[in-house]
């Protein structure tokens, strides 16, 4: 008979060679498993865990110790303080993403303000696990939204989400390789999240990116701009006049995305940086009527 206290501390033990965040993902392992709040830990480490919470604590140890996203055993991720369901099909949402949510919100009430409009539309291209989407349209219950992606799987994960946080009559989901199933519609704003790693960077990835996450959502191309080069003109036809676009990027790349802005004829563009102090967003807007 073992001890909650006990469980932890060998599940801690067992995690530190492989993750800097072995104190936070031995607890979030037996939270799961005993289906608790963290605290509980705390308070109930006298506990006797059952057979059964043992082979499950076990069984998510070992996938763990062979380099499996964590997220992905757990089939949970937070995301701008919702937490979203992830699987394999899906990027795990990374913190910094949030960033761009909170740019997109700061923006909509000077876009509707500029325009004279009480609601508005935007598009999401690549939506994944629906992280950026689904936290837009919880908070901005005056747009409506379209979130493509070229994964069915993934579009399945993300009306997954969409449908558990009450969002789906807000959302048209669509099956799309970029812009080439969509009606020409026009969006005040459109945002994506695109694959941006080069994909000669692949070998210095960690296993848990290389091996398990989809290499769709990871890779683009070469020097990881094929997608940019791709949205960046294309989405002229879809943005309303004064309309944004705006992207997450790799650390490196916002100058060059910057002068694809500029090429097609973008104004006010322009990047930002995460909390890192890395230049990962950048956007733009299409030219107003008479600008």
């Amino acid at each position: 008979m073992q001890t909650l206290s006990v469980i932890l501390l060998q599940t801690e033990q067992r995690l530190k060679p492989i993750t800097q965040s072995w104190h936070v993902e031995s607890r979030m392992i037996l939270c799961h498993v005993l289906k608790c709040e963290p605290i509980e830990l705390v308070l109930s480490k006298s506990k006797i865990l059952s057979d059964l919470e043992l082979e499950k604590t076990e069984e998510i140890v070992t996938l763990r110790l062979m380099r499996k996203p964590l997220q992905y055993l757990l089939g949970v991720q937070n995301f701008y303080g919702l937490d979203f369901y992830v699987n394999p099909n899906v990027l795990i949402p990374r913190p910094e993403t949030e960033c761009l949510v909170t740019f997109i919100l700061e923006q909509t009430d000077k876009s509707l303000e500029q325009k004279g409009k009480s609601n508005g539309k935007i598009l999401d291209i690549g939506v994944g696990s629906g992280a950026i989407v689904v936290s837009l349209a919880h908070r901005l219950k005056g747009y409506s939204f379209v979130g493509s992606d070229i994964s069915v799987e993934a579009l399945e994960v993300a009306k997954i989400n969409g449908e558990f946080y009450g969002v789906n009559d807000r959302v048209e989901w669509v099956h799309s390789d970029l812009f080439s199933t969509l009606s020409h519609e026009q969006f005040d704003i459109i945002v994506s999240n695109p694959p941006y790693i080069p994909t000669e960077d692949a070998s210095g990835l960690e296993p848990e990116v290389s091996s398990c996450e989809p290499h769709i959502a990871l890779f683009g191309g070469k020097d990881g701009l094929d997608l940019y080069r791709k949205i960046i003109p294309a989405a002229l036809q879809f943005l309303t006049p004064g309309g944004l676009l705006a992207f997450e990027a790799g650390h490196n790349q916002h100058e060059a995305i910057e002068s694809i802005f500029k090429t097609n004829g973008y104004v006010e563009i322009d990047h930002f940086c995460d909390l890192n102090g890395i230049p990962r967003f950048i956007h733009g807007r299409k030219l107003p009527i008479g600008g």
